[in-house]
């Protein structure tokens, strides 16, 4: 069993308490990290002998986030007879991007984080996009060197697979105008629209969206997709009709044995590769439109 940075400990309620159990694929375990990273506490994460899966575990649920879970991710929720818990080591620390923003995962996370950058509270949650996995964290840092070239313009950013709506946050408080953020869970849809009233951003507009049966209906300066590859490679044409000519692009959720094909895919969507950023087995890739935006390479 790996349980990321936890430990046993006994905890007595009379209170019930459930478990939420799934099975996954084991190419998808940092994924499940963090999109659980609000249970990290409860989790533990087994990989099955002899087969590429994954047994997902939550416990010391409420009924009400257990059945939570389960309409959101699916899978099968019990009665917990073992009551164990189990508790973090160690706080969240505050995420610098750049020495231009920081992310917390609290109000009360701020007064750690430097007051000669802006903060951006995300809190662990069901929603993808916490800062910590590092497909997030390169695309942040890929963001920050973008909204540096953009600095003295007046630019949009579109976020495609937004979870908590982090970039499209992100963006805002590194100067863009206006940000719009889409995903296809409702549960990232509330999470990221919580996410920008509790940070008290304006101009910013999430909404549900499929991207698969998406049709852009204009372009924007910038556009972020934090999807899986197949996902990359098959609307590479959308999002090169969704990118103004000599726009940016940032994609993640690739994996290393990927990226060739999602590089091939962009080239031929007439998007000029720039940079690849590799952390693990996960790249992130900045590319641009055809086009006369001077980006730096």
């Amino acid at each position: 069993m790996r349980a990321r940075d936890t430990i046993a400990v006994k905890h007595h309620s009379p209170r019930r308490v459930y478990c939420w159990r799934k099975l996954a694929s084991g190419k998808w375990e940092d994924a499940w990290v963090e999109r659980l990273a609000a249970f990290a506490d409860r989790l533990a994460i087994t990989a099955l002998a002899g087969a590429k899966t994954l047994r997902l575990e939550v416990f010391q649920l409420r009924k009400t986030e257990a059945e939570r879970l389960r309409r959101a991710f699916g899978g099968v929720i019990s009665v917990q007879s073992n009551r164990r818990v189990f508790t973090s080591k160690e706080p969240r620390a505050p995420i610098m991007v750049r020495d231009k923003l920081a992310v917390v995962a609290n109000e009360r996370e701020r007064h750690t984080a430097r007051a000669c950058v802006p903060v951006l509270v995300i809190p662990a949650g069901l929603a993808f996009g916490t800062g910590d996995h590092a497909t997030t964290a390169s695309c942040l840092r890929l963001l920050a060197d973008v909204a540096g070239e953009l600095e003295w313009q007046n630019w949009e950013m579109l976020d495609l697979g937004c979870g908590s709506g982090i970039l499209a946050l992100a963006g805002r408080l590194l100067g863009a105008r206006r940000a719009y953020a889409a995903d296809f869970d409702p549960q990232a849809v509330r999470t990221a629209r919580e996410n920008t009233r509790a940070n008290a951003l304006r101009n910013v507009t999430v909404k549900r969206l499929d991207v698969c049966t998406w049709q852009p209906e204009r372009t924007w300066d910038l556009v972020t997709a934090n999807l899986v590859s197949g996902l990359l490679i098959e609307i590479a044409p959308k999002l090169a009709a969704s990118v103004v000519s000599g726009g940016a692009l940032i994609v993640s959720g690739i994996l290393r044995a990927q990226e060739t094909d999602v590089i091939s895919a962009f080239r031929h969507a007439r998007f000029r590769p720039l940079r690849s950023v590799r952390k693990g087995k996960w790249v992130a890739l900045l590319a641009r439109r055809a086009g006369s935006l001077p980006l730096a390479e």
